[in-house]
């Protein structure tokens, strides 16, 4: 399924993290409302996420209900999350102040 934009944003996010050889990096997340999946015969649901610089489009997570789309979203953030280490959230103010 192609999503050429999140139009229904329930939770976003800017975060920054220090790659391995010390750059610091931004990354914003967006996660948009779980929908059902149109003309799906078992009435699945997806979940569309962006990263930045983690998935190379918008994706659509799928699920069997709305819950599960919206969870295995937040498992493709945990991911995320796990590969950068740390991080620290909110730091949309910080990525204005970069030259």
């Amino acid at each position: 399924m192609k999503i050429d934009k999140i139009t229904d944003i329930i939770a976003a996010d800017d975060w920054s993290f220090e790659t391995a050889s010390g750059e610091i990096m931004f990354s914003r997340i967006e996660i948009g409302r779980p929908q059902p999946i149109p003309e799906s015969q078992n009435g699945d649901w997806f979940c569309p996420v962006s990263i930045e610089g983690f998935t190379d489009q918008i994706r659509a997570i799928y699920g069997v209900g709305p819950i599960d789309a919206l969870a295995n979203a937040l498992k493709l953030v945990s991911a995320f999350a796990s590969k950068i280490g740390d991080y620290s959230p909110r730091a949309s103010d910080d990525r204005k102040a970069q030259p």
